[in-house]
């Protein structure tokens, strides 16, 4: 069979994962599964109550689980859309934005 449209065709895969800590520029990401460098993918995360999503491409993945499996995924955000709302780039943006104009509070 041969598909005329010349769309690529997309395989996903869905793991959980724990955000480990994340940042403008990407994420570190601990999960059971290895996933290769290299691999894109899409980043779905709930930050406080709102729904995030970005495109991103692991750039590192290293075992760290001794008795079991476990690894720690180093991921980039992909500039394939704008930072907008929903995006997890803006969400990190707003927040980063919102702590550095909060005023210091001294507790003596």
């Amino acid at each position: 069979m041969t598909l005329e449209s010349g769309s690529p065709a997309v395989l996903m895969r869905e793991h959980l994962m724990r955000i480990v800590d994340v940042s403008r520029s990407g994420c570190l990401i601990e999960s059971r599964h290895r996933v290769e460098v290299g691999t894109v993918g899409r980043l779905r995360l709930r930050l406080a109550d709102q729904e995030c999503s970005d495109d991103v491409e692991v750039v590192r993945c290293d075992a760290v689980g001794l008795a079991q499996a476990l690894y720690h995924i180093g991921v980039r955000f992909l500039w394939t859309t704008p930072r907008r709302a929903g995006t997890i780039r803006e969400a990190v943006s707003r927040h980063v934005e919102n702590v550095s104009t909060s005023p210091t509070v001294w507790l003596m």
